[in-house]
């Protein structure tokens, strides 16, 4: 069992996987690869930082209910929020304790963005992991619904295009300010984050009693691939939103279909 969990938490589902996630959504959104030295870590605190995000990361999908899992932990979802939720806030440190007023202000609109489509992505995910039962028309449609909250949710959570840095801190965002190869490092982490989410996503969209796990795999890691191809295409095309229209445009799309999801699946169960 020691042997089972450090292969889930080395390899599969956990480190290896979320490197190999963070290269794939860098490609996939910017048509690069990570450059930079972004992959090899610095040794000042900015470095042990972005360690700790790619290590929180990677416990928070060992945590998750992967196909062919070699050692699945029951309640896993919890695990996984914790630890995905604290590699989402890790980067944000460098900015909020910069001292800089701009550099202070981009990092907590983004946090108030990202806290918020966080917390739909997980409502979703969390009920539909933990879900249990036969399959009917009204889980598979309240399957469909969390899908899409957490698609409509998913650019606020990442903080991606509209609910991205201020314009005027430029290309570098929040790591505006940094020498080249920590920025970069801290972008990376940051992207790996924004991978593994992704995969949260598409999980819980799943209604896993009628899949095989091949199928199961390949429409996690292929709906990944397609949403961040989709965002890639849509940067640059949809004006930035305001702190408040942000939140509000979060809520009303994506939290009005987290509600329709639960409505669905309880009407499932109780069926």
């Amino acid at each position: 069992m020691l042997i089972a969990g450090l292969i889930a938490l080395i390899i599969y589902p956990g480190g290896a996987l979320a490197i190999g996630l963070g290269i794939g959504y860098r490609l996939l959104t910017t048509r690069q690869l990570p450059a930079n030295g972004s992959l090899l870590l610095t040794t000042d605190w900015i470095g042990w930082l972005a360690l700790a995000t790619l290590g929180l990361v990677a416990g928070g999908l060992a945590s998750l209910p992967w196909p062919w899992h070699p050692a699945p932990l029951p309640f896993g979802w919890l695990g996984a929020w914790v630890c995905l939720e604290a590699a989402a806030w890790l980067p944000f440190w460098p900015a909020l304790s910069s001292g800089a007023p701009h550099l202070v202000r981009a990092a907590v609109r983004e946090a108030q963005i990202g806290v918020l489509g966080r917390a739909i992505v997980w409502s979703v995910a969390v009920i539909s992991l933990s879900s249990s039962g036969g399959l009917s028309g009204w889980t598979l449609s309240g399957h469909l619904l969390i899908w899409l909250a957490g698609l409509f949710s998913l650019p606020a959570a990442i903080n991606w295009g509209p609910f991205g840095p201020e314009p005027s801190l430029g290309p570098q965002g929040i790591t505006e300010g940094l020498p080249a190869r920590p920025a970069a490092t801290l972008t990376f982490a940051r992207d790996t984050v924004a991978a593994a989410l992704l995969t949260v996503v598409w999980m819980a969209g799943l209604p896993r009693e009628l899949l095989p796990p091949w199928a199961e795999l390949l429409i996690i890691i292929g709906g990944s691939a397609i949403t961040a191809l989709a965002l890639q295409w849509l940067q640059g095309r949809l004006p930035r939103l305001s702190v408040p229209a942000a939140l509000r445009t979060t809520l009303i799309w994506a939290g009005s279909l987290a509600v329709l999801a639960v409505a669905m699946l309880g009407l499932g169960q109780s069926a």
